[in-house]
């Protein structure tokens, strides 16, 4: 590993991660949580959600191996009133634990606090703005109990411009056609939206790095694959990606920010990535056209 490389990562482990880790747990430590040990955890931020919120919980728990998960709610300071409609299912459902931040640590360390907490051996991120099949949980854990060997799985979703929409309702035919897995095809981020992966790779490779904004979790995977774990792709269309224009990827107001964050990964990374020269090209492109537009907003700010 590079100098810079162990820089990078030193500085990734991002103190407000454990400031949260530590405080949070000392709540939930407090709450009643769901005896059973689950096989699942499902880690969910919720932030600025009361127009998906809804729909989320009625997507997920109709997963067909929902009793076998516990889903971790953690709301991230958020200014909208989620918690109103989140209560109900709490009172149904004593798998779903709930837990309030008193600020937003970021994306990457919700994550990690939700890995420090989770209870089982599989995890997965879910998304308030995306939807699930409804075996895509099932299908996702059979793959990892079947390939001991395999680290992480995913699959392809479907892309939709609309807001919550489900897979079975929606029009959209745009598939994300994820490659199959190998340690060159990491030139994007092949497990999408909603891998399962065990929760034993934390152990391994560390956690997600929370210095990012919206490309901690392609970091995370290339850092694992470059670090021997091995991936396997499901084949089947188990999600529904919402393409947000609000979301931290896609929204004018992180752009710029998610640029720079790919360009590092190719730097970083360039050498699991197939056809080397035609990254660097790409990276040499992105970072005029980064260089381009920060100009241009300097003008405009000017004027």
């Amino acid at each position: 590993m590079s100098t810079y490389k162990r820089i990078f990562l030193l500085l990734g482990s991002n103190c407000l991660f454990f400031q949260y880790a530590y405080s949070s747990a000392q709540r939930v430590d407090q709450l009643v949580r769901h005896p059973k040990s689950p096989r699942i955890t499902i880690i969910t931020s919720v932030y600025k959600s009361d127009k998906f919120i809804k729909g989320f919980l009625e997507d997920i728990i109709e997963q067909t191996v929902f009793d076998q998960c516990e889903l971790l709610l953690i709301n991230a300071n958020s200014p909208g009133n989620e918690e109103a409609v989140i209560k109900p299912y709490l009172a149904r459902y004593p798998n779903i634990t709930y837990i309030q931040l008193d600020e937003d640590p970021g994306l990457y360390s919700v994550w990690n606090l939700g890995i420090q907490l989770a209870r089982s051996e599989y995890i997965t991120n879910a998304n308030t703005d995306d939807r699930l099949a409804s075996n895509c949980y099932e299908l996702h854990a059979k793959a990892l109990d079947k390939h001991p060997e395999v680290d992480l799985v995913y699959s392809d979703h479907v892309i939709t411009s609309k807001p919550n929409e489900t897979l079975s309702s929606t029009r959209a035919t745009k598939n994300s056609n994820f490659a199959r897995f190998k340690a060159s095809e990491m030139h994007r981020c092949l497990p999408g939206m909603n891998p399962m992966w065990r929760k034993s790779v934390h152990a391994k490779h560390g956690y997600f790095n929370a210095d990012f904004i919206s490309a901690g979790d392609w970091e995370m995977w290339c850092r694992a694959v470059e670090g021997g774990s091995i991936f396997k792709k499901v084949h089947a269309v188990t999600g529904l990606y919402y393409r947000n224009p609000d979301g931290l990827s896609s929204s004018p107001l992180f752009r710029v920010m998610a640029e720079k964050e790919r360009v590092l990964i190719r730097l970083l990374y360039g050498s699991l990535f197939e056809h080397t020269r035609l990254a660097d090209q790409v990276l040499a492109k992105q970072d005029e056209q980064i260089k381009k537009r920060a100009t241009k907003e300097r003008r405009i700010k000017t004027h």
